[in-house]
């Protein structure tokens, strides 16, 4: 596109830079012979360069560029560097030499090329040459830009502004002339002042000029962002009001004609208003060409690269935004086919809707009744349709879904009725024998793929073959024939049965609908559609979308009846996740990598006891106090957390300053214990033999405060920690301190580490003095709780310590040391078995109950109620019937995480469901919420949830200041882990339970990411 701009004759705004390049004369044969005869060599290269370059108008006649005219030259005569001139040119060498040349005629040529003048420009010669083809773009670049704001002052001096005054002849409605013309003002007023830089750096050009900082001042802006995306948004509802009016009012078209014919590239409208669209391509290419023919110590190099990469943005999001407008475009325009081609049908076309499938069907009405109707299924809805034939001519549909478009020929479609997806609910299927059928056919596929290969395999024999192939050939028709009579005989699996406002089970009233489809395959294609429909559709309801799952982790068991307890992620450069195993007897560590790839790096056995819980804890030299701080509230308050809680597992991150991110970073993972019940949570009789003080078993190494540390709390009493960065296969943990009960939570705070252990103490670790770490010999011990009621949970709540104990919260001072009040949450005495907290709420699940709660954290009021139980077993319809009762029996919350606005919530089903927590932050009275299910989770018990930040940046810029930080905090990303007992995809559980595989993948522990 640039080349063909050069070959046209284009007015240059430029006079006194192209100018001198236009009037340096081609010199006569016989003038280059006499000099080639009596000059020094030297001046050779001076007379090639006077008949190489710098005549603009034989570049404009004869189609050739500055780029090809520099690659000439430079193939010819390489250029020499002088190593001891690191300067460029300047522009006074550039225009007295073009000054010169320009005004001198043949023999005044000759004595230009005086020794004088040589020894001057010899040097310079090839960057002589290489700043006219940085010149020459440079003036392309105004010209292009000049033609662009041109075409944009037409649009709105020729046609915006005439339909929009009173005087014009056309009556059009203003609303559809701001329609059409919609931010082209704006577009050309940025273009108006991009083409005024332009200008002045050209009014002053000189070899150091730049150009790159005038596209970064004017693209950068969000706006233009903002302005080009609402454009090209706009632009398919702008020429379809163009066309309308011309259809409808011909003094528009005529207007339109004139317009164009007075336009001296006789451009219509529509070609005017596509030019936005087009701009940025050409933007990119001169800027590579820019960047190609600047060198790279000028000072323009580092400034064209940015606003080329800036261009470059804008480009991509112009072209993702002109993808969806078309396919926007393209979803409208089927819909409107389907709208003509249904009788009876209106208000088919919304902005959220999109056709999906069509199916003719077969509807079961009474004992024995069939009818056949149409079935139409959209993205939030399913149309019905009774069908007729057609007769006589049929008119071609412009349909463009191949699925409707064979159909909608033949028949005619008359409206019955339209069903919300959220409406309807697929009824289990309770015969066994439809199960036993699927089974079938799907052997019978298989044989006749092995059939198929072993075929192939008697054709390539040099033996004599052929009763071979006929009885292999003979097998082949026999398995078609079974297969066929199968599919279509069995009728039964080409039905789907519905409940319409009822539930999956049929027993909460409802209507029931049976329909039949062509064949099984085209009943399951069609039952795939209708759930991801729904899903996505539930998904939309909520303001936050659901995670989106990433893969799953399978972590091979070195021992029998290893199960997941506890996860936390370290602190520092590295991205690791630490997730701890346990039979009872030993307790094993897995090092799960983040970096590049998710992989677990090891799996190895760190002490001889069941690991309850793992903490992060920072350096010393990581934490700073925030001495200009005063309230805990504000910070809480002003900076976003992610936290994470399984059943004895809680977690927080907060990402903001480093003067206070240490200050309230929660990262204490604790876990579900093997056995579930209420024996989890009572100190056993055997934590009570050893009556010991809390003593370190190892001395304290004064070098490891400089490192970030990962706490091990142990049923035996006992604390590990390790560096964060230690590789835990080869090296032994740096402290062991032992506690005469079992430790059940470790919390991080305030430069503080809080221990709480079974026999009802909090244990306070404070640092010593700057430099020699942790005082590990003489702890703060306070007594809180008892042995009977052990504290379970500590979370830090806008600076308070909430210590849970059976089903009451203590609100613990960290100043005082004292507890200020006490919240009563369950009046059952249940223990609290998960507590996290999200800005102004604290959600809580008490032990062996589906109910989730939310308190509000100063008025303690509870807020939110919601009962997971209805959506868990909407999630379990397609499971077997014993399975999903057993799991429906015995339901209950095992873990919770605070994730940006999301509460995620891990079941004893393997279901995993998000709520969304920002419409409850401030609320004083109680709300209604929803669980929304994932379509993945596990087979067994949901052990623990936590999440992890993978941008690496903000890894990179973990010890950064917070301005630093909070730049690359909005292109963070976080990744949900969940770990629990197999995996399972709940959409085809029917499908699973029959694989061979699922009962072996039901006993490994796996890993399963989501991205938030």
């Amino acid at each position: 596109m640039l080349e063909a701009e050069l070959k046209k004759p284009v007015k240059v705004y430029h006079d006194h830079l192209a100018l001198s390049l236009n009037n340096v004369n081609f010199t006569t044969e016989d003038t280059r012979d006499r000099t080639e005869r009596n000059t020094h060599p030297n001046e050779k290269s001076l007379n090639f360069l006077n008949n190489k370059s710098c005549d603009c108008r034989q570049i404009l006649t004869k189609n050739t560029s500055m780029d090809s005219l520099c690659s000439s030259f430079t193939k010819d005569y390489p250029p020499q560097r002088n190593s001891n001139d690191s300067s460029a040119i300047n522009k006074g060498l550039l225009m007295d030499f073009l000054h010169q040349t320009s005004s001198c005629d043949q023999s005044s040529t000759e004595q230009l090329h005086s020794a004088d003048v040589l020894a001057s420009l010899s040097p310079h010669s090839s960057l002589l040459q290489h700043m006219d083809t940085r010149t020459h773009i440079v003036i392309e670049l105004y010209n292009t830009e000049q033609s662009y704001v041109e075409s944009l002052q037409i649009i709105v001096q020729k046609y915006m502004n005439p339909l929009k005054s009173s005087d014009c002849d056309v009556a059009i409605d203003k609303q559809i002339v701001d329609d059409i013309f919609y931010m082209v003002p704006s577009i050309l007023n940025i273009h108006e002042g991009f083409l005024d830089e332009l200008k002045k750096r050209l009014d002053c050009w000189n070899s150091n000029q730049i150009i790159g900082d005038a596209f970064n001042n004017v693209f950068s802006c969000g706006a233009v962002l903002e302005i080009y995306s609402n454009f090209v948004n706009n632009l398919s509802k702008a020429r379809d009001s163009i066309r309308n009016c011309c259809s409808t009012q011909t003094s528009f078209a005529r207007f339109l004609e004139i317009q164009a014919k007075e336009h001296k590239g006789k451009l219509p409208l529509d070609n005017l208003l596509i030019k936005p669209i087009q701009k940025f391509p050409n933007y990119e290419l001169i800027l590579s060409r820019l960047i190609k023919h600047t060198e790279g110590e000028h000072p323009d190099q580092i400034l064209l690269q940015e606003a080329n990469k800036t261009v470059h943005r804008i480009l991509l999001h112009i072209n993702c935004k002109e993808r969806e407008a078309l396919q926007s475009g393209q979803r409208e325009a089927v819909l409107r086919e389907i709208e003509s081609a249904i009788e009876g049908v209106s208000n088919l076309v919304m902005a959220d809707r999109s056709f999906i499938a069509f199916e003719l069907v077969t509807i079961f009405s009474g004992q024995s009744a069939r009818k056949e109707r149409g079935l139409f299924l959209f993205s939030d809805l399913i149309i019905l349709t009774s069908i007729k034939r057609r007769s006589g001519t049929v008119r071609k549909p412009n349909i463009i879904n191949y699925n409707i478009a064979a159909n909608v020929e033949t028949n005619k479609y008359k409206f019955l009725t339209k069903i919300p997806i959220s409406d309807l609910e697929f009824v289990k299927t309770k015969d066994d024998n439809s199960r036993k059928s699927i089974k079938e056919i799907e052997y019978l596929m298989e044989d006749s793929k092995k059939i198929q290969q072993i075929l192939a395999a008697v054709t390539t024999l040099r033996c004599p073959h052929q009763h071979l192939e006929e009885a292999a050939r003979e097998l082949e028709k026999d398995l078609e024939k079974q297969l066929s009579e199968k599919q279509l005989n069995d009728g039964q699996l080409s039905v789907v049965e519905f409940t319409v406002g009822g539930n999956s089970s049929g027993t909460d009233g409802g209507q029931n609908m049976s329909i039949q489809f062509v064949n099984p395959e085209r009943r399951s294609l069609w039952e795939q559609a209708f759930r991801e429909a729904k899903q996505k559709f539930a998904s939309s309801l909520e303001i936050i979308p659901m995670p989106e799952f990433i893969s799953s982790i399978p972590i091979r068991k070195t021992r029998a009846g290893l199960q997941f307890t506890c996860a936390a992620s370290t602190l520092g450069a590295q991205n690791d996740v630490w997730v701890c195993n346990s039979d009872g007897y030993v307790g094993q560590v897995c090092v799960l990598s983040l970096n590049a790839e998710p992989t677990v790096t090891s799996c190895n056995g760190v002490c001889n006891a069941r690991i309850l819980c793992v903490t992060s804890v920072p350096s010393e030299i990581e934490w700073q106090p925030d001495k200009g701080s005063t309230s805990m509230t504000n910070q809480l308050k002003s900076t976003p957390s992610f936290e994470e809680n399984s059943e004895n597992c809680t977690k927080t991150i907060k990402v903001q300053s480093l003067s206070t991110l240490f200050n309230n970073i929660h990262l204490d993972s604790s876990s579900s214990s093997d056995n579930e019940s209420e024996k989890d949570f009572i100190l056993d009789t055997k934590c009570n033999i050893h009556k010991t003080d809390h003593h370190p078993l190892q001395p304290f190494d004064c070098g490891d405060f400089s490192q970030s540390t990962m706490w091990l709390g142990t049923e035996d009493g006992c604390i590990h920690v390790y560096n964060c960065s230690d590789n835990i296969r080869i090296k032994r943990n740096k402290i062991k301190m032992q506690h005469n009960s079992a430790v059940y939570h470790i919390l991080y705070m305030n430069n503080k580490v809080y221990v709480a252990l079974a026999n009802g103490d909090l244990i306070i670790y404070t640092r010593e003095n700057l430099g020699t770490g942790w005082n590990t010999s003489d702890p703060i011990t306070l007594t809180i709780g008892s042995a009977s009621n052990p504290i379970t949970k500590l979370l830090n709540v806008d600076g308070k310590l909430w210590c849970s104990i059976q089903g009451v919260i203590k609100i613990f001072n960290v100043s005082t040391h004292q507890v200020e009040n006490e919240v009563q949450i369950s009046s059952e005495s249940k223990p609290i078995t998960n507590m996290v907290v999200s800005q102004h709420g604290v959600w809580m699940s008490i032990q062996n109950s589906s109910v989730l709660k939310c308190f509000h954290s100063k008025t303690y009021e509870i807020v939110v109620e919601v009962n997971v139980s209805g959506p868990v077993s909407k999630m379990l319809s397609n499971c077997d019937d014993i399975i999903r009762q057993h799991k429906a029996a015995c339901l209950r919350i095992t873990a919770l995480l605070a994730c940006r606005d999301l509460i995620c919530i891990g079941t004893s089903a393997g279901v995993l469901l998000v709520i969304q927590s920002g419409n409850v932050a401030a609320g004083r009275h109680l709300v209604n919420s929803t669980a929304m299910p994932m379509p993945h989770g596990h087979t067994g018990h949901v052990r623990f949830l936590t999440c992890v930040e993978t941008t690496e940046g903000s890894r990179s810029n973990s010890n950064s200041r917070k301005g630093t930080q909070t730049k690359h905090k909005k292109e963070s990303s976080i990744l949900l882990i969940s770990g629990g007992d197999g995996c399972e995809d709940f959409r085809n559980s029917n499908i699973n339970s029959m694989n061979d595989i699922a009962g072996r993948e039901d006993s490994t522990n796996h890993l399963l990411l989501w991205k938030v």
